[in-house]
């Protein structure tokens, strides 16, 4: 899956970091990749193009495994203070 995000407002990719402007373009890929022994991991790249402030895209990738069951899942209420 693609998807493409345009008429920013002016912000920075990291705190305290390098500035984007108002022309930057964000492009975000959803894939999902099976291997051989069956596991599942989907894959979330994402390309920052901005031509006043990079010379070059910035492309980060995050990588996401699926667990075979919810046994590691927990989830507990918040709780207000």
């Amino acid at each position: 899956m693609k998807s493409v995000t345009t008429q920013l407002r002016p912000g920075y990719l990291r705190k305290n970091g390098v500035p984007y402007s108002a022309s930057t373009v964000f492009t975000e890929y959803l894939d999902l990749h099976a291997e051989a022994n069956g596991d599942q991991y989907l894959v979330d790249t994402n390309i920052v193009e901005d031509p006043v402030y990079l010379q070059a895209p910035w492309v980060t990738a995050i990588h996401f495994k699926k667990e075979p069951d919810a046994s590691k899942f927990s989830p507990t209420p918040c709780k207000a203070r």
